[in-house]
């Protein structure tokens, strides 16, 4: 049973790392000035959006990163991944909220909730505030899922022990 919710919470996970490694290596690249050109790769309007990062957003990304992949491992391993998950998770909502410049909360209590209706018009604007609580909406549910599946392992080793 558990091995239906853990293959796809693993490749969730995989996913999430390379979601956050990859802007936190395009945000080093930006800020650290590194002879690499970007321009093949990202339009002016991105790189402009990666420009807008701080150092603090990058250094969370690269947690988040870390941590999720840590979180994968541990899942393969059959050991306890939901803890290392939630730091993972409070890395990527602390991005999220360090450059809210009025403030996560009325950031929160102005979003448009008709827009999660049309998901195409969030796709098309992942900048915005619907989107990336979208995401993080979708990072809380793979952390659900890793909470059922260590649920069930920590129950089958219970039974193992007596």
């Amino acid at each position: 049973m558990t091995f239906i919710l853990r293959l796809p919470a693993i490749l969730a996970l995989l996913a999430l790392v390379l979601a956050s490694l990859g802007p936190a290596f395009l945000a080093t690249v930006v800020l650290a000035p590194l002879p690499v050109d970007l321009s093949p790769v990202l339009s002016e309007d991105q790189i402009a959006v990666v420009r807008a990062s701080t150092w603090l957003e990058a250094g969370l990304w690269y947690g988040a990163g870390v941590l999720f992949l840590v979180a994968a491992i541990r899942l393969m391993r059959r050991t306890q991944g939901f803890w290392v998950w939630l730091l993972g998770f409070a890395c990527y909502g602390g991005r999220w909220a360090a450059p809210q410049q009025n403030g996560p909360v009325e950031t929160i209590q102005g979003l448009d909730l008709n827009a999660y209706l049309k998901p195409e018009a969030l796709l098309a604007t992942p900048t915005s505030p619907e989107a990336q609580l979208g995401l993080l909406g979708i990072v809380l549910i793979v952390g659900l899922l890793i909470l059922i599946i260590d649920a069930a392992d920590r129950a089958y080793w219970d039974r193992q022990e007596g």
